[in-house]
């Protein structure tokens, strides 16, 4: 793994021990499960049998009678599973981010940075359903920032159903940059001819950005960039910035990644699968997710400080 020396030190600061004991809770926890299930699937038989006898004419309301108590009884034992994962997903968690400086809640409210980039059309605005979890604040390199993870979700309408479809799944970055700006800047995927649209709602919110051509020809190929001063634009997005900016991508896993620098802040929104996933039934899985968690964590907090240069 990338980070060794942090993943050692976390797990011989008594992570390790508390782990060990957690046994006899992931036991139980196992055994209410196949406990519930056992009973549960069995009511979920019976009472299929029951009505399919009474009901010979219709035999086919036993399966729904017994799928719907089947799925019930799935849902109930699989919560001590879930608790105890939580468990121990929150403590590792914890003791990580204790070792970097950093505070860690499973759960809170929306960053400002969330906010700012929300404003700045980076995620949607006014979804049907929001979810916020796995908050982290704190001092990532030299600079304070926040990091937290957000699923957006909105109604679509799909013949003569509605349904709620995932619009944003990801994370959302924040940090106050080293370099003094002024101005507004987005960058963002290029979306060719739909760049124009973008721009026409930006100045509709009342930014007056203008199309920047980058030096750097992969980025140039990748990303659009507007800003309300292209002198200060290419100061802050120099070459290697650019170089930077595509390895965080790669790092996290994700895609579609775009960001803003705007009222002193560098937000940075990717979408991304579940990170920071340390807690699990298991034993035998605890090495490799909790080693997940710190090379997620780790080469986000070594890109934001290399990103965030002195100037130069």
């Amino acid at each position: 793994m990338r980070h060794q020396a942090l993943f050692d030190q976390v797990m011989t600061s008594g992570l390790r021990d508390w782990l060990d004991s957690q046994a006899t809770a992931r036991e139980e926890a196992k055994r209410q499960n196949l406990q519930i299930l056992m009973i549960g699937m069995g009511i979920a038989a019976a009472a299929a049998i029951a009505v399919m006898s009474f009901m010979p004419d219709q035999a086919e309301y036993g399966f729904v009678v017994g799928a719907l108590i089947g799925g019930i009884t799935w849902w109930v034992a699989n919560q001590p599973i879930q608790a105890i994962s939580q468990q121990i997903k929150v403590r590792a968690n914890e003791e990580l981010g204790a070792a970097l400086g950093l505070t860690y809640h499973p759960n809170g409210t929306p960053s400002s940075d969330f906010d700012l980039a929300t404003r700045m059309g980076l995620l949607p605005s006014n979804p049907d359903q929001a979810d916020y979890s796995d908050f982290w604040e704190g001092k990532f390199g030299s600079s304070e920032g926040t990091l937290h993870e957000a699923h957006l979700q909105e109604y679509q309408q799909q013949g003569k159903h509605r349904r709620l479809v995932t619009v944003f799944q990801g994370v959302v970055i924040g940090y106050q940059f080293a370099r003094p700006f002024t101005s507004t800047t987005l960058v963002r995927q290029d979306m060719g001819l739909l760049n124009g649209l973008f721009n026409f709602g930006s100045r509709l919110a009342g930014l007056k950005l203008e199309a920047i051509k980058m030096v750097h020809p992969d980025f140039e190929r990748r990303f659009e960039v507007v800003s309300t001063d292209q002198v200060e634009a290419r100061y802050l997005l120099h070459p290697a910035f650019c170089e930077r900016l595509m390895e965080m991508e790669v790092a996290f896993n994700g895609h579609n990644m775009r960001l803003a620098f705007a009222q002193g802040r560098v937000v940075v929104v990717i979408e991304t699968d579940d990170m920071f996933e340390s807690g699990g039934i298991e034993a035998d899985g605890d090495d490799a997710r909790f080693a997940t968690t710190i090379d997620q964590l780790g080469s986000l907090i070594d890109l934001t400080q290399t990103l965030n240069e002195r100037p130069r």
